[in-house]
């Protein structure tokens, strides 16, 4: 299931561009569709606007390799392997999917690198991203 469709301008964080000589000639609705257009590139590239799927892949990465230490540590000391093993599981899951969240650029670097790129092609200069 796709994303569901979110404007350049009602998502987390949004190109700010640079007023050069193009930015000043242009109408506040142009430079609008322009961004909503490279916004949409981005997109369609199948760029990540959200990162969710490398969040994911971390988080499954970090609740294995807890599940394994902590059937280890249980083992070792002479508890219920399986127990510490769920346990280790869900514990690094869920702390890795919260720590990821938090970290995560809005939106991830190779979508922003292209609406910068799009934007740029267009004569736009991109200062950041608030």
């Amino acid at each position: 299931m796709s994303p569901p469709l979110v404007s350049a301008f009602e998502s987390g964080k949004r190109p700010i561009l640079y007023p050069n000589a193009h930015y000043k000639v242009m109408d506040e609705a142009s430079v609008r569709t322009d961004v909503e257009d490279c916004w949409q590139l981005a997109r369609e590239s199948g760029a990540s606007e959200t990162g969710e799927t490398q969040i994911q892949q971390q988080a499954a990465k970090d609740a294995a390799a807890l599940a394994v230490f902590g059937a280890a540590a249980a083992a070792a000391l002479g508890g219920d392997p399986h127990r510490a093993a769920v346990a280790g599981a869900v514990g690094g899951g869920s702390a890795s999917i919260a720590a990821g969240m938090l970290a995560q650029e809005n939106p991830p670097g190779v979508f922003r690198a292209i609406v910068e790129r799009c934007l740029f092609e267009k004569g736009y200069e991109v200062a950041g991203w608030e």
